[in-house]
């Protein structure tokens, strides 16, 4: 893994299915590559969701993946619905960079306001959000069924 490169950031592709799978099980959450493809294939297939790498001298090391959010309660937003960097370069602003290009992508959407949502036991990734401007709204439970 490459370190200390300047980190660039584009959409993500095909190619980086697996890397991108490697990640989300770094973050997790097991993905095969053959997951993450049929997922990138459905988000890319949308146009109010994407999904964004950070890649240092040719090496995928990092992801967001940033959707539009809709709410008879609320106006349209955005969400961040996962972020990740490899451990091994966590630190070097590559999270940062990412976090911008979802906003951006936000803004470009006509949307107002990002959000996101972080398990209560990441308390590192709770800090680098409020360090991004993010600021805490309110603690919930997930419930979730198979259907």
């Amino acid at each position: 893994m490459a370190t200390r490169g300047e980190a660039i950031v584009r959409e993500a592709g095909d190619g980086d299915a697996a890397r991108i799978a490697e990640l989300a099980t770094q973050l997790g959450y097991a993905s095969t590559g053959a997951e993450i493809l049929s997922r990138l294939e459905l988000i890319r297939s949308r146009a109010d969701a994407s999904v964004f790498i950070a890649e240092q001298q040719g090496d995928v090391c990092g992801w967001i993946m940033v959707m539009s959010t809709f709410s008879l309660t609320g106006p349209a937003g955005a969400e961040i619905a996962g972020l990740v960097v490899d451990e091994a370069v966590r630190g070097q602003g590559i999270g940062k960079r990412l976090a911008i290009a979802a906003a951006d992508w936000a803004r470009a959407q006509g949307r107002a306001e990002l959000r996101v949502r972080s398990n209560t036991i990441r308390e590192s990734a709770h800090r680098f959000y409020e360090r991004e401007g993010f600021s805490r709204i309110k603690t919930q439970v997930l419930f979730g069924k198979p259907v």
